[in-house]
């Protein structure tokens, strides 16, 4: 079974109801690191919002639409009472009941590693179908060095890792995506600091989608005589 099956089917709510007193508890460094960047998106989505505390906020901000998928039925359930400004999907990142091209900014903030590998390429490419060109993608993920598979221990019926690497590498891969700022915060402390321990890296990383691609006019070709 896939793990974004296992999550959709209640370890999603299980995950939510662990980590429901972190939401006021922790500072989110999402929001000012997208403020800090001179954009000005007209429509969002949130992939793996939870019950939407971060689109609430950006909504204030930029005072634009706002839309959060999300595979725990119990936090959509919540963040409707809590956020009526907040469109609620309950989705997975590989299935995303959406149009295409049809937000500006898209979040993905510590959803890439839960994602089962079978459908790591498909989420990648609903994400960036749904994503209007010239739009910007904001990936916030663990960062080693070097990819790390780890056993998931809170669902011990089924054999689940998590996933750390280079998220925003699958995206500047294509050719259509341009990096446009990063920061490296720690895990525990969601802070920059000097040294960070490999395990406990995060990158929040911003991407604008380009329209045509990346691509540089090769020289004329001339054959040999």
């Amino acid at each position: 079974m896939l793990q974004d099956t296992v999550f959709s089917e209640g370890e999603g709510d299980a995950w939510f109801e662990r980590n429901r007193q972190h939401f006021e508890q922790v500072e989110d460094p999402v929001v000012p690191f997208l403020l800090s960047q001179t954009i000005d998106p007209h429509s969002i989505l949130e992939i793996g919002s939870s019950r939407g505390d971060r689109l609430a906020q950006l909504h204030q901000h930029y005072r634009t639409s706002v839309t959060a998928v999300d595979p725990a039925a119990a936090a959509v359930a919540e963040g409707q009472k809590l956020f009526p400004v907040v469109q609620f999907l309950v989705a997975t990142a590989s299935h995303l009941p959406l149009t295409d091209e049809s937000y500006d900014l898209v979040i993905a903030n510590m959803v890439f590693h839960w994602i089962d590998r079978k459908s790591l390429l498909v989420s990648a490419g609903e994400i960036d179908r749904v994503l209007k060109p010239e739009g910007y993608l904001l990936i916030g993920d663990f960062a080693p060095f070097t990819p790390k598979k780890i056993p998931y221990h809170h669902c011990a019926e089924h054999e689940m890792y998590t996933y750390k690497q280079n998220y925003p590498e699958l995206f500047l891969a294509t050719g259509g995506y341009a990096m446009v700022a990063q920061q490296i915060l720690h895990h525990l402390w969601l802070k920059p600091e000097p040294a960070i321990p490999e395990r406990e890296r995060v990158s929040l990383t911003l991407l604008r989608k380009v329209a045509g691609g990346i691509y540089v006019q090769p020289e004329p070709y001339s054959p040999l005589s």
